[in-house]
């Protein structure tokens, strides 16, 4: 009897992380897929400078993001080994030490406008609302981790969806009614999740009641080091756009970001299932539980490969409807992008090794190594071969960043070295490879591509069909009772 409820507990809790993964996939899908939707509307109403300026924008808000939370969000499933009493007053601790940095950082900024509004090529009042939103944001990000860790999804999968459809509607009336076209579509980005999470900024503070010292040096040991991996993540994401706008013009940086609004489906895929799968597997690496780590990764990375292989299926016809055809010959810039974004999902798997054991500091080694790679590459191919040329710069930092943290794990975590299988990772990246150069092809003979895709449509039907009841139960769909 004990054996089995423990058996059950075991599947419940498996079903749950999986459930949680899915929501969350779900939710992120959704939002993506607003964007993705009113791409067409802004490549039509924005000229395509404005578009790459608004590109521009969000890459530099990025880069911010992490400046000024001190990237304090790498430190929230680990705190819950050590902090599991008093998450809450963790997170306003963090919350608090970030906002000290968010007006630190905007007093500098202010007080050099002029420097600032050169080095990000914006006014200053684009600035200005920028930091409006950066003060308040964490509030969302850090809870909705923190109901990550403990699996409670639902609250966070609606507000998300909520505050991304709101934000949508309101940029395209914005981007409509506005004569200054750049002004709505930033406005209309910013000001409603801005407004949403104030409130929830209220409330982390609310009910923590108190922050602490502690939990602020806690969580600056594990995320201060991560700040330069973080920072070199975003150049390799980010910087291959604000290079091309320098050389090549904002007009091709449009081009470029089309491409990257289809690619990113598969990158929000990858962070989806990721949010899910980190704090399952730190649970199963404290319990010392390596054989099913073993096991859960090799379905993991196979469900990922299949979304990689739908996008790529797909991609020119998407490119289409999201920019029409002055937009076409972005499809030539998604398979290495994609391709990209498979390694970056493995070696985010040891990563995630690393960050259990609080080798920090590594990370930020490899991920400055491969943008430092990235940036030289860039700087050097753009010009000679073009803007498509930054795809494959970047996805030769993330092959670079995998190899390395491979590496490390081999090297300085052995204790984890054969946690994964090498042979099936290493099969997934060849496959993945492989179909991404084949997808070259194909987006030339339409008539082969569109028979792949019927038969990939088709087996996803039979396998859900075949599964149905599976599905039913991790999406947490309750059966009728007869």
């Amino acid at each position: 009897m004990g054996i089995s409820l423990r058996n059950k507990k075991k599947t419940e809790k498996k079903a749950t992380t999986a459930r949680i993964a899915i929501w969350y996939i779900i939710s992120s899908v959704f939002a993506k897929g607003l964007a993705v939707i009113t791409t067409p509307i802004f490549t039509r109403l924005l000229s395509k400078t404005e578009f790459g300026q608004f590109s521009s924008f969000t890459s530099v808000e990025n880069i911010l993001t992490i400046i000024v939370t001190l990237d304090f969000s790498a430190s929230i499933a680990r705190a819950k080994y050590d902090f599991d009493e008093r998450m809450k007053e963790y997170i306003a601790s963090i919350l608090l030490a970030s906002n000290i940095v968010t007006t630190l950082v905007y007093i500098v900024v202010e007080c050099n406008a002029k420097f600032f509004q050169e080095l990000f090529s914006m006014d200053i009042l684009y600035i200005r609302m920028l930091f409006v939103y950066l003060l308040f944001m964490p509030a969302f990000s850090y809870m909705q981790l923190y109901h990550r860790v403990y699996q409670k999804y639902k609250f966070f999968v609606a507000f998300s969806m909520g505050t991304a459809l709101i934000s949508a509607v309101i940029s395209v009336i914005l981007v409509v009614l506005l004569d200054d076209k750049l002004l709505g579509r930033t406005v209309g980005y910013l000001l409603p999740i801005s407004i949403f999470n104030f409130f929830l900024w209220i409330y982390v503070f609310i009910k923590a009641k108190r922050v602490s010292w502690d939990c602020i040096i806690y969580a600056s040991k594990i995320s201060i080091p991560l700040i330069p991996n973080a920072l070199s993540g975003v150049v390799l994401g980010s910087m291959d756009r604000i290079m091309i706008t320098n050389i090549c013009g904002a007009a091709t940086t449009a081009i470029y970001t089309v491409a990257y609004q289809v690619s990113m489906l598969v990158y929000l895929i990858w962070t989806s299932m990721n949010h899910a799968w980190s704090p399952w597997l730190f649970d199963r690496l404290h319990e010392d539980n390596h054989e099913a780590i073993r096991r859960s990764s090799k379905l993991y990375l196979g469900i990922f490969l299949g979304f990689v292989i739908g996008v790529l299926l797909v991609a020119p016809e998407v490119v289409v409807i999201l920019g029409g055809q002055a937009y076409y010959e972005a499809i030539y810039v998604m398979p290495p992008v994609v391709l990209g974004c498979v390694f970056q999902f493995v070696f985010g798997m040891y990563v995630n090794l690393e960050i259990y054991e609080k080798k920090t500091f590594t990370i930020s080694m490899g991920t400055m190594m491969a943008a430092l790679i990235n940036f030289v590459l860039n700087f050097v191919c753009i010009p000679r071969f073009g803007y498509i040329a930054a795809a494959y710069t970047t996805l030769i930092g993330f092959m670079a960043l995998f190899i390395f943290h491979y590496i490390i794990v081999q090297i300085k975590i052995r204790k984890y070295a054969n946690v994964y299988d090498k042979k099936f990772v290493g099969g997934v990246l060849l496959i993945a490879t492989l179909c991404s150069a084949v997808s070259l092809i194909l987006y030339q003979c339409n008539v082969i591509r569109y028979l792949l895709l019927v038969a990939y449509i088709v087996m996803g039907l039979i396998g859900g069909y075949k599964y149905r009841e599976f599905i039913k139960k991790l999406l947490g769909i309750k059966q009728k009772k007869c």
